[in-house]
């Protein structure tokens, strides 16, 4: 599996403030900072739920104090229907009860907005970190879904195995059949739980071969499982080591070789 990286592209941003003046002086020190981050603007901080919605907002910006509506009653409400969009105050209003206010209401960052072009430079690297990490958390969710579905879909038994500990991470529905054993009993069991009791030490250098192989492995040495019931079942395993996320991981297809020549 390829490393995820996120969509590139302009940064789409909503910047809410009462004050017009200075809106339009944050839309031309931010093109100035960072051309890549698309500023849209409204003085109506009622407007900004409808407006992420339909114009695909990737970060709210806030000021904090607004006629009927502060910034951390804005970020409430954003909370509720958007709990992951990255959504920074922007704001004069420094004081440490504002800044506890935003962050127990779940605030991404917190940037004060200063003098000159230095709190603007500021804001644009807040914004621009905050979105990024989301893109790339998006990414890699697309990514696990995908996955996932390629995972029930297989024919096979297919275990995803920590590498490092040898504990198994998730397993398909073909899985559970092969072991006779549902996935909520699978998971986190060591991967030498598969095999015979007295032949585990092997399977410890089984796997060690898989996990430590930069490609695929076709191993068509006389490997068992055994089932729930007591049985051992022969199968061929194909491993690959691979990076998922932050963690690498051992994707091992069983494939049941009985009645099979």
């Amino acid at each position: 599996m390829k490393s995820v990286r996120p969509a590139e592209g302009p940064i789409r941003v909503l910047h809410v403030d009462d004050d017009e003046a200075f809106l339009r002086l944050t839309q031309t020190s931010l093109t100035e900072v960072d051309s890549e981050i698309h500023l849209r603007q409204t003085i109506d901080p009622t407007a900004v739920l409808d407006r992420i919605g339909s114009e695909s907002v990737e970060c709210v910006v806030s000021d904090y104090q607004m006629p009927g509506l502060t910034g951390v009653d804005l970020l409430g409400r954003v909370r509720e229907s958007y709990p992951r969009l990255p959504f920074v105050l922007f704001t004069g209003q420094g004081s440490e009860q504002v800044a506890s206010e935003a962050i127990s209401a779940g605030v991404t960052d917190y940037v004060s907005k200063g003098s000159g072009l230095e709190g603007f430079e500021l804001l644009a690297t807040r914004i621009r970190g905050a979105v990024e990490q989301r893109r790339v958390e998006r990414a890699l969710e697309e990514t696990r879904e995908s996955y996932e579905r390629l995972l029930e879909t297989a024919p096979d038994a297919i275990l995803v195995v920590d590498a490092e500990s040898g504990r198994l991470l998730e397993v398909n529905t073909a899985a559970e059949e092969l072991f006779g054993r549902p996935r909520e009993e699978l998971r986190g069991l060591h991967q030498t739980e598969l095999h015979p009791e007295d032949d585990r030490g092997y399977y410890v250098d089984v796997f060690e071969e898989h996990a430590e192989s930069s490609g695929v492995i076709r191993d068509d040495r006389d490997l068992v499982v055994v089932h729930a019931e007591g049985h051992e079942i022969p199968v061929e395993i194909n491993a690959a080591t691979i990076e998922f996320g932050d963690r690498r991981v051992v994707q091992a297809i069983f494939r049941d070789l009985r009645g099979r020549t």
